[in-house]
């Protein structure tokens, strides 16, 4: 089948990965492959250090549980050995207050046969001599880990361009639909038509599609000087280990496409992070970076589809995590015509005044 995916972030060009393995002609369409979220995303998988619960937490447990698979098939074509660290994320609480939530959510995952591991203070400053003595507590959760999503997105271009598959470059001027059909969808540069269109566009899906997605503005830090062995996760910032160097992130402002770095943003970010950790005030910054997270007003993605289109979008905080999901979504619908649970869960129709 010929499909046209439309967005370049981790999402479509994960169901671009996945759909050239199944053997579908598939080209990319993006206004810059190099824009939005994906490439300065924290890339963490944490969906207990987040607090998920109910549709959305196991939307993310399949996601979880995808991940090594999508990995391994993904260094195979790639040739690039990517950051999958599956250390466990440390939810550290700062206040008593936070300390009886995260351990009434630790109790409700290890219900659920979760693997994790509630560390009281005492023993936290034995185990974790680089946290301040501020910290009540924490709950170490084993299944959860990070990737490292500028690796990650070079391994998925990296990946497509060797399975063939064309990045054409254009903004989009019309959506021709027809129907529940989508006829063709128009460029500057040219007219562009397919058996079947994915749209995977983030941050700028309300312009194209009329759902409620808007940009969430985040700027994050890279630092070196510490080596840390896992993520390390507070309500005021999460401090994030990567190969050769630390992401510290992130500020969540809603700031439009407002691309500027600001004192303001990197001192909140330095002042959450060495409260945390006193010693990564001697860190030396080696850059500062804005990406635009596509948020929902309920924070939950939007999963749409037509005759011969699907809508992934909205994954807000969660797009490294939720892509291999996703791009599962997208495989089942076009080869099997089986429609997910999670299309009627996560439809735009939510939004709908009754």
């Amino acid at each position: 089948m010929n499909i046209l995916i439309i967005g370049s972030g981790v999402i479509g060009l994960s169901t671009a990965f996945e759909l050239s393995l199944r053997g579908h002609k598939v080209r990319v369409l993006t206004r810059n492959y190099e824009e939005g979220a994906s490439w300065v995303a924290g890339g963490m998988l944490a969906p207990f250090s987040e607090g998920l619960e109910g549709n959305l937490l196991d939307f993310s447990l399949e996601s979880l549980r995808l991940y090594p698979d999508f990995v391994e098939r993904l260094e195979e074509v790639s040739k690039i050995k990517l950051f999958y660290n599956r250390n466990g994320i440390l939810r550290l609480s700062l206040t008593e207050e936070e300390h009886k939530e995260i351990k009434e959510n630790a109790e409700r995952y290890r219900n659920m046969g979760i693997e994790l591991e509630e560390i009281p203070t005492e023993e936290l400053e034995k185990r974790e001599p680089n946290i301040s003595r501020e910290i009540f507590g924490g709950v170490l959760f084993r299944e959860e880990g990070n990737v490292d999503a500028e690796k990650l997105m070079d391994a998925l271009i990296f990946a497509c361009e060797s399975l063939g598959i064309k990045i054409l470059i254009d903004d989009i001027t019309e959506i021709e639909r027809s129907g529940e059909s989508v006829e063709c969808i128009k460029g500057y540069r040219d007219t562009y038509r397919a058996d079947f269109y994915v749209f995977a566009t983030g941050a700028w899906s309300k312009s194209l599609l009329k759902v409620p997605v808007y940009p969430v503005k985040g700027q994050i830090l890279k630092v070196k000087g510490l080596e840390l062995e896992k993520v390390y996760y507070s309500s005021i910032s999460y401090i994030i280990p990567k190969e050769n160097h630390v992401l510290i992130g992130a500020t969540s402002e809603d700031a439009g496409f407002d691309s500027r770095t600001t004192l303001s943003g990197i001192n909140r970010l330095i002042e959450g992070a060495v409260r945390v950790i006193p010693a990564l005030s001697e860190a030396e910054l080696l850059s500062v970076k804005v990406g635009f997270r596509p948020g929902t007003p309920d924070e939950m993605p939007i999963f749409d589809f037509g005759e011969n289109f699907a809508i992934l979008t909205g994954h807000y905080r969660n797009g490294i995590l939720w892509a291999p999901a996703s791009a599962s979504l997208a495989l089942d619908l076009i080869e099997n015509g089986s429609i997910s649970r999670y299309f009627e869960l996560f439809s735009p129709k939510r939004f709908v005044k009754k």
